[in-house]
């Protein structure tokens, strides 16, 4: 009972039951030898609840063994052999015990991949043919929400922090991305590196997901690369569920972008879902190696990383970045030109990312069309 109660609630479960049985039967020395084990359980507890990862599943496994073997087992001999009992057949139970437990957690592990890995398409994805052959249309602020609804995504990061020794605390970041490019199985999206990035006080349980506004659950996804030269941007690779058509927008080349153009954002403003706001591209600034596209259009802390577009043909014009941060400024806002998506040598892909670096290349050749 104490092996099999250990196995499915906790390990202090056990470790109490084998510390009063010795306390029953009157053999305090054996007790005081059992009693740590109680403690010890109900610090991995605590663990397990306080930073559930899988060096807790590690410590919570070699526990229970060692607690079976040099605690457990000790018990079950002598009461086999001192009070002359029947002896119990505990081998079937708690071989059953751990067959049915391995099975629950291999079933949860399957579904809960199956549900948070994939990404399920709108009823309408974005037709980019009706782009490409508008260059001169002006599109309305919400013709281009239900063209775009389909590309921008939630952007969500969590890890664990250590605060201090014992202290250590989930922390995350909130974002937006745009699906750059995708064909059935996969997608690869584009954000702001900063969005993404790992905290330099961060432990483990690093986990990025994207979602879209019509899902309820952020799909499990890779950063699978960074722009070099200090550009703020990153690519995510997420799997879809098979049901998708590739797709690509149009990206305005930064020649072709003029001073006052009409541009509408996109963007998961303070982490509460999608919203627009409009505004003009209001001049062009030099930033060490780089050029910024600033705007007037508004945005705030959770826009970084969605989509800067332009109402003249609906193209891509930037990746929204980073606000002016000096008191009683308004409206000065700065996104990366979206042509730097599309130079292959600005970006430092981590390794065996072969299928991203594909649908880059796809991406690429596509937008020479």
């Amino acid at each position: 009972m104490a092996i099999i109660g250990s196995l499915f609630l906790s390990p202090a479960f056990g470790g109490f039951i084998v510390w009063r049985n010795w306390l029953i039967m009157k053999r305090r020395r054996r007790a005081l030898m059992a009693a740590p084990w109680f403690w010890i359980g109900f610090i991995v507890l605590g663990l397990a609840f306080y930073s559930p990862n899988g060096l807790t599943l590690l410590i919570w496994i070699v526990y229970t063994v060692a607690w079976i073997a040099f605690s457990a087992f000790p018990q079950i001999r002598y009461v086999q052999t001192t009070a002359k009992r029947e002896k119990t057949r505990w081998g079937f139970p708690l071989v059953a015990a751990l067959i049915l437990w391995g099975i629950g957690f291999a079933a949860f592990e399957i579904v809960s991949s199956q549900r948070k890995t994939t990404l399920e398409p709108s009823p309408e994805q974005p037709k980019t043919t009706q782009l490409s052959q508008s260059h001169d249309r002006v599109f309305t602020a919400e013709e281009l929400r239900d063209i775009y609804k389909s590309s921008v995504l939630e952007v969500r990061t969590t890890w664990q922090e250590k605060r201090s020794t014992f202290n250590k605390k989930e922390n995350g970041a909130s974002g937006t991305g745009v699906l750059l490019y995708n064909d059935t199985e996969y997608g690869l999206v584009a954000t702001n590196w900063h969005v993404v990035e790992p905290s330099d006080s961060m432990t483990g349980d690093y986990k990025c997901g994207v979602r879209f506004s019509h899902d309820k659950d952020f799909a499990d996804c890779l950063v699978v690369a960074r722009a070099k030269n200090d550009v703020d941007l990153a690519l995510l690779l997420v799997r879809l569920n098979g049901k998708w058509t590739p797709n690509q927008f149009p990206i305005r080349p930064l020649e072709q972008i003029k001073e006052g153009e009409a541009c509408i954002a996109i963007g998961n403003a303070l982490g509460e879902g999608l919203s627009i706001t409009a505004g003009i591209i209001s001049r062009f600034d030099k930033v060490k190696d780089q050029t910024l596209i600033r705007t007037s259009t508004p945005v705030s802390p959770g826009n970084s990383g969605g989509p800067l577009i332009l109402e003249r043909g609906g193209s891509l014009a930037g990746i929204v970045t980073l606000q002016s941060r000096i008191t009683n400024v308004q409206n000065v806002n700065f996104a990366t030109p979206a042509q730097y998506l599309l130079d292959k040598d600005i970006w430092d892909f981590e390794s065996g990312q072969d299928k991203a670096q594909e649908l880059l290349n796809t991406a690429i050749a596509h937008a020479k069309k």
